[in-house]
């Protein structure tokens, strides 16, 4: 009887293993990468996108434009959804205060400069892709904790009023010797009417 339940067991083992389908999505910069389709469904654009696409068409679609995420942002939404497929989605409960412990893997792939940190955020908005979006935006808020108003302005690169001032009487001043630089070239130019 054991040996029948092991030759069972060993049959079931042996079931084929069917190759994931793989889609291909492009940056905004031209970098064509691809993703499984479970690692897809960690981004709700993405399932939503590929979701009227029949399996045997995905090796002859062209990839899919994502354009407004640039390769090496793009590269690390897809391998967060790669190391997360299968995983369930943050459940959407604005009633319940959120409590985020972010995982010590995630921890450590968030261990990046600002504002990479900063544009893999916007691309997980946009990508809505939930979970990465909540760690993201988690370790951003621990950035904050305990922070002067002068840290947290050079943390997050925040400019200070002289600084505002200054950027805006320079755009001023730009602006102005445009509008002067087409003035005196429409004036120097001999009319055409008679």
């Amino acid at each position: 009887m054991i040996a029948e339940a092991a030759a069972v067991e060993v049959q079931a083992n042996e079931a084929p293993v069917v190759a994931p389908i793989m889609y291909k999505v492009e940056s905004n910069d031209g970098k064509v990468f691809e993703i499984s389709d479970e690692a897809v469904k960690q981004s709700n654009i993405l399932s939503n996108l590929i979701s009227t696409c029949a399996p045997e068409d995905v090796a002859s679609m062209d990839p899919i434009p994502i354009t407004n995420v640039i390769g090496n942002i793009l590269k690390m939404v897809i391998e967060w959804c790669e190391k997360h497929k299968g995983e369930a989605l943050p459940v959407e409960d604005d009633s319940v205060p959120k409590h985020v412990n972010v995982p010590e893997w995630d921890t450590n792939f968030l261990k990046i400069d600002n504002d990479v940190l900063f544009d893999l955020i916007v691309a997980c908005n946009y990508l809505d892709v939930p979970g990465l979006m909540n760690y993201g935006c988690k370790i951003v808020a621990m950035m904050a904790i305990g922070k002067s108003p002068d840290e947290l302005r050079i943390i997050f690169a925040i400019p200070t009023d002289e600084e505002d001032e200054a950027a805006e009487r320079a755009a001023k001043e730009k602006a102005e010797a445009e509008k002067k630089a087409i003035t005196d070239k429409d004036a120097a130019e001999p009319s055409t009417s008679k």
